[in-house]
């Protein structure tokens, strides 16, 4: 579960603002120029992105961090996400590269526009900027149809069984992303509205961080329904829901206590803002509507 945190304290860095900013060399017009050839991603998710839209060979060079699907791990790398190294950028012959939206990435893009290289930047931090960010790359690799496609088949998995179903009442989530020290998801963020779209609501009200930490008179305080715990790669959830069931039993009035909802999901699912996205929507809806003892 650390490793979860470290990726949402990526996405928390990331600067605000508007659904893209578009940083192409001066005086060119990527809409009606030729399609690039050799894009190079700097993002796990714009990894996700080109691949789901058919652009695997076009795809020059991935971050480290790219590791779905798994044709994107045989890709040449630039470094992670947070610390891409503008040689192997450069090397990789790029005609388009895509980075995302804070700091250091937007520093890569302005270095890299010094050099006469095109950049596409985009913020890609709430569920109706990463539409957008797909039609955007769509428009601009000339894939429009299949990123019409691809959101369509998105949509539609969302609005599907499992998910967004009415209820009595929305129960209240605590979506825990680490539970030593403990951290949830907090309102505002991506996976809010992950939670929201799967028929529940957050147990989490207002917070300065949205990604905040949390004690045991605010855990108490939030009386969740429901507690999902995130699993990394390579942890079994089945022993990890056992250790959550044996660490919230000291907090026996907590609503999810009492009915042993208590659940640990891939963290896989909800980390990346990307073509995944039903996926992770699909995961919590399971837990708000499964009422077996183990899951």
């Amino acid at each position: 579960m650390k490793k979860l945190w470290l990726i949402f304290a990526a996405l928390v860095c990331w600067t605000a603002g508007g659904v893209f900013i578009q940083q192409w060399q001066t005086g060119t017009d990527r809409d009606t120029a030729t399609p690039p050839m050799r894009i190079v991603s700097a993002a796990p998710n714009l990894t996700e992105i080109l691949f789901a839209l058919g652009l695997d060979d076009r795809i020059a060079a991935v971050t480290t961090n790219s590791n779905y699907p798994p044709a994107a791990m045989g890709k040449p790398k630039i470094g992670n996400f947070w610390h891409p190294d503008i040689e192997a950028v450069i090397s990789a012959g790029p005609d388009l590269v895509l980075t995302l939206g804070f700091e250091r990435q937007a520093n890569l893009a302005r270095r890299l526009e010094r050099a006469g290289y095109n950049t596409l930047s985009l913020d890609i931090e709430t569920i109706e900027q990463f539409y957008a960010a797909v039609e955007r790359i769509g428009s601009v690799t000339d894939s429009e149809a299949a990123a019409a496609e691809l959101l369509g088949r998105i949509k539609n998995r969302i609005a599907g069984p499992g998910t967004g179903a009415v209820q009595a009442k929305r129960l209240k989530v605590l979506l825990v992303i680490q539970r030593k020290p403990m951290r949830v998801v907090g309102r505002g963020t991506f996976v809010d509205e992950m939670i929201e779209l799967a028929g529940g609501v957050n147990a989490v009200g207002p917070t300065l961080h949205k990604y905040p930490p949390i004690g045991a008179e605010q855990l108490v305080g939030s009386s969740p329904d429901v507690i999902i715990e995130t699993a990394d790669s390579g942890v079994d959830p089945s022993r990890q829901r056992a250790e959550a069931l044996d660490y919230y039993r000291r907090f026996s009035d907590l609503p999810a206590v009492k009915t042993g909802r208590i659940y640990v999901i891939s963290a896989d699912s909800i980390s990346r803002l990307g073509p995944r996205l039903h996926e992770g929507v699909e995961a919590i809806a399971g837990c708000l509507f499964f009422t077996g003892g183990n899951m």
